[in-house]
């Protein structure tokens, strides 16, 4: 049983989870960061950046409509190496119905290093994150990076998007975790138009 959608399957979907996001955002704008999902176009420019040749699991935060999770799929990172996070439980809920073959949990990335012992998984590939950093509480948003720079050991990656041109993961904080980060791409066709980085241990 496959789970990644073609492109017309993927758009009848895409209404109902548009609206549970959009509700998710006007719950806690702070913690989803954005009133639109990502685009198709982000999605693909993010899931580009996983060397699917790698050992580990590939992990996926944020996963909000599911935009990202099937370009990983089309990207044709394994269904067995892929583990989908979501916080909002409505979200969740969505994603657990259409990716019903992935693993697809309701967790918080706060825990993310116990939810990936929980989950069997003890080497990391890549984290693709669509968290927003920028509009989370200081406190939150060093705790889920600490987790992150953990988890990932010296050979995986960190992709995370941002609006602005700057970091999301600042200078302070890349030193703290010992990381390095690069602006890999700009995505014009979002809106707004995104930022790509890529992070790993430095």
């Amino acid at each position: 049983m496959q789970s990644n959608l073609n492109p017309k399957q993927a758009a009848k979907k895409q209404p109902r989870l548009r609206h549970h996001f959009i509700a998710a955002w006007l719950r806690s704008p702070l913690k989803i960061g954005a009133a639109l999902p990502s685009s198709r176009s982000l999605a693909r420019a993010m899931a580009a950046q996983v060397d699917t040749s790698m050992e580990g699991a590939v992990i996926e935060l944020g996963a909000g409509t599911g935009v990202v999770t099937q370009a990983l799929l089309e990207a044709e990172i394994a269904h067995d190496k892929l583990l989908v996070i979501e916080r909002d439980k409505k979200l969740h809920s969505l994603l657990h119905a259409i990716f019903h073959d992935l693993k697809v949990l309701c967790a918080d990335a706060m825990e993310l290093e116990s939810v990936l012992k929980n989950a069997g998984i003890d080497k990391v590939n890549a984290i693709v994150s669509s968290l927003p950093f920028i509009t989370m509480p200081v406190a939150v948003r060093h705790g889920i990076q600490e987790q992150m720079a953990k988890v990932i050991g010296d050979s995986g990656i960190i992709v995370q998007f941002t609006y602005g041109p700057k970091s999301p993961i600042n200078r302070s904080e890349l030193k703290r975790y010992g990381l390095v980060g690069k602006r890999v791409k700009l995505v014009l066709a979002n809106v707004p138009p995104a930022h790509v980085w890529v992070y790993r241990k430095g």
